[in-house]
């Protein structure tokens, strides 16, 4: 991946190790993208292997948002609620 994202990404996601857990923390922007609140707990794990597939997820997350691929959440999102049978 090319470093501006990498950037991008490792300010909004990490892994944290504590007393034998690894903690998924993430921070949301606020306002437009420029400022950032305070990072919080997503999830905790036993292993590093959970928390490095949680913390995918939200990679792909910032790269769709800051790359301008918003339409494909909808997509995504539509094909879901046509594979429950809630949209037709």
């Amino acid at each position: 991946m090319k470093t501006k994202i990498l950037k991008k990404v490792n300010q909004r996601v990490k892994i944290v190790e504590n007393n034998g857990t690894y903690e998924v923390q993430v921070r949301e922007t606020i306002g437009f993208g420029t400022k950032f609140g305070e990072w919080h707990i997503e999830n905790s794990f036993s292993s590093y292997k959970k928390a490095i597939k949680r913390k995918e997820v939200h990679i792909v997350m910032v790269v769709m948002r800051d790359l301008g691929f918003r339409g494909e959440f909808v997509e995504r999102r539509t094909d879901r609620k046509r594979a429950k049978g809630r949209i037709w």
